[in-house]
């Protein structure tokens, strides 16, 4: 289930974003997060429906014909197809009116996601 972001899920968002091998090499979570802030783009948390844990985040910049998916994470133990396009799914439900996009990280993902929806 996809969550809006709030101020007080910040550690739990950083904590998703740490697992992002770039950001982490780097130190650089936090930096992520108050650049997505300070832009204005839309950072959902996907939480399990099972145990309501939070096991994924995802940040988005929404341009008047598309949906760019700038970082998605997930727990190591919930990065199954699964989850990630149950995520993709309820990202595209939302913005119904615009496409997914990927960055060149994400692209892959997304492209799969369409083959599996066609």
């Amino acid at each position: 289930m996809l969550v809006r972001y709030r101020q007080d899920y910040q550690k739990i968002a950083l904590g998703l974003l740490s697992l992002v091998a770039d950001l982490r090499k780097n130190n650089r979570f936090m930096e992520e997060l108050d650049r997505a802030t300070a832009n204005d783009w839309p950072i959902f948390l996907w939480k399990d429906m099972d145990d309501s844990h939070f096991i994924g985040i995802v940040i988005l910049e929404i341009g008047d014909y598309y949906i760019l998916v700038r970082r998605l994470s997930f727990t190591p133990s919930e990065r199954t197809g699964h989850n990630i396009f149950s995520l993709l799914s309820a990202i595209h439900d939302q913005y119904s009116d615009k496409r997914l996009l990927g960055t060149l990280t994400t692209q892959p993902i997304i492209s799969m996601w369409e083959r599996n929806n066609e």
